[in-house]
Parts: C-alpha cells; sequence; structure tokens
C-alpha cells in the first residue's frame, strides 16, 4: 500500500498524513467486519475516524479504486482483495505449503479446512479449503475477519495467554451480542474454556460462531513454541462430534508440517 496507495507519487508531509488517514479508514472497517455488525458507509466511517465527509469520501473512493476497500449493494464498506494480498505476503511459506494440507483434509472428512493468524482481537482467514459438496456458506473467503473470543481458530491462536493477557486484550470490546448461542461473553468464559480445551489438546468451539456450526483448532507453532497461526476445520456439529479424535490427529499433523514455514518465512522477511 505504500507503493500503490492512495498517495502513491506524493512527497513530503502531506503524503504521510494522507498514508496515515487511508491507513486508520481500512483498520476502522476491518475492526467493524470483525466485530460482526453493520458496516460504516462513507458518513459514518467519516464520523467515526474524525476526518471531513469529503475528504473521507475522496480517499475512500480511491481506496476502493485500488481494491484496498470495496463498496457492497448498500454503500457499506468492507476491507478489499487487494489488502488481504498484502497481509498475506507477509506468509508466503505458509501459505504455500498450506494448500495441500488444508485440501487432504478437506477431501478427506468432508469438511472445511482453515489456516488463521491474529491481529489483536481479530482473526484473519488465510486460506481455505473444502469438500466438493461442503456448505457453500461455510466455505469462507480468504481474508475474512472474525472476533478471536467466538470461534475456534480464534481460541486457539489465545491457547497460551493467561486469564488476565485475555482480560487486558477484550477490555474495550463488548462481546455481548456477537458470535452464536455459546459464544464467550466475557473474557473469564473465553478463559475458562481455553482452560477446558488445552486438556483435551484440541479447541472445540460448538456453536460458538453460528449455531449448530462446530470448528476444531490447533495452534501452529514456531521453532520457539510461540503460537503464530492455527489451523482448524468447521462443519455441522452433528457430522463432527464423534469424530474429534480423527480430526484432532489430521490438524496436530499438519500443525506439525506447517512449523518450518513459519521459521522459513520469518528468516526471509
Amino acid at each position: 500500500m505504500t507503493t500503490n496507495g492512495p498517495s502513491s507519487g506524493q512527497t513530503g508531509p502531506g503524503a504521510a498524513s494522507s498514508l496515515r488517514m487511508a491507513l486508520r479508514m481500512v483498520n476502522t472497517v476491518l475492526d467493524r467486519e470483525a466485530s460482526g455488525r453493520t458496516g460504516f458507509n462513507v458518513s459514518r466511517l467519516a464520523d467515526e475516524v474524525g476526518v471531513e465527509r469529503s475528504k473521507a469520501s475522496r480517499t475512500t473512493q480511491d481506496l476502493c479504486d485500488k481494491g484496498f476497500l470495496e463498496r457492497r449493494d448498500d454503500s457499506t464498506l468492507r476491507v478489499g482483495n487487494a489488502f488481504f494480498t498484502a497481509a498475506a505476503s507477509l506468509h508466503p511459506g505458509l501459505l504455500r505449503r498450506s494448500r495441500p494440507l488444508l485440501r487432504r483434509i478437506a477431501v478427506e472428512h468432508g469438511v472445511g479446512a482453515r489456516l488463521s493468524v491474529r491481529d489483536g482481537v481479530q482473526v484473519r482467514l488465510l486460506r481455505a479449503e473444502s469438500a466438493a459438496a461442503f456448505a457453500q456458506e461455510w466455505q469462507g473467503r480468504a481474508g475474512l475477519v472474525t472476533p478471536c473470543w467466538c470461534t475456534g481458530a480464534g481460541r486457539a491462536l489465545l491457547l497460551d495467554h493467561t486469564a488476565e493477557e485475555i482480560s487486558a486484550l477484550l477490555d474495550d470490546y463488548e462481546l455481548i451480542g456477537v458470535g452464536g448461542p455459546n459464544a464467550a461473553h466475557s473474557a473469564a468464559e473465553l478463559s475458562a474454556a481455553n482452560d477446558r480445551d488445552r486438556l483435551r489438546g484440541i479447541v472445540a468451539a460448538h456453536g460458538e460462531f453460528e449455531h449448530g456450526v462446530t470448528e476444531y483448532a490447533v495452534p501452529v507453532r514456531d521453532a520457539g513454541g510461540h503460537i503464530r497461526a492455527a489451523v482448524s476445520v468447521v462443519g455441522r456439529q452433528q457430522d463432527l462430534l464423534s469424530r474429534e479424535g480423527t480430526l484432532r490427529t489430521a490438524l496436530t499433523t499438519a500443525a506439525t508440517a506447517l512449523a518450518p514455514s513459519i521459521d522459513d518465512d520469518a528468516t526471509n522477511r
């Protein structure tokens, strides 16, 4: 975005200021999308960011033209593919190595298989593979953002966080009203769920993001043991519940295979 964004071709303080505002607008749209609430239109985005509406309109149009934002049919905004392509470029080895692994899991188990990373309270889907007969509405698109507290991948990415760290992370966020019927409604509930799943070796999110949907997830760790990504499967709870052991083995195997790619990406960055 620094070369092809709204400030391309400009120099000096004005260009830097325009770039900061553009980035702030994209991040604000991303935060809104991750919250699960109705997206901002240009006027509401201008108010949220604190800029004049005419300036917000020009910058938004520029961002849409370059693919960093997209305008839905109802005039609300969502983050576009160009932003996610730029974000995904930070993980080339991980993306390349994950494709056959996720594809194999999806086909063998008839599920949606996913690779995700965390950015603050947001979980960003980097890659999604699914079986041919898999429900279209659960396939997901690369770049999809969801909250960390009501998804299997999100909880796996927080598995090493203490209760105090989770509380600090979610301090400014309203958890009630986001996610499915079994979603955590407080930092304490999220910590308790992770304490339970840490013992079983897999995060089991039943109805946490959507009613009747299960997501099993395990973290992907680097050589130092730090969680950097998560692999998960998603499908109907009634179909997956009896296969937890088999899915845990498949996900753990994939996570182990992906670990070297994380270190390679960090070395080459």
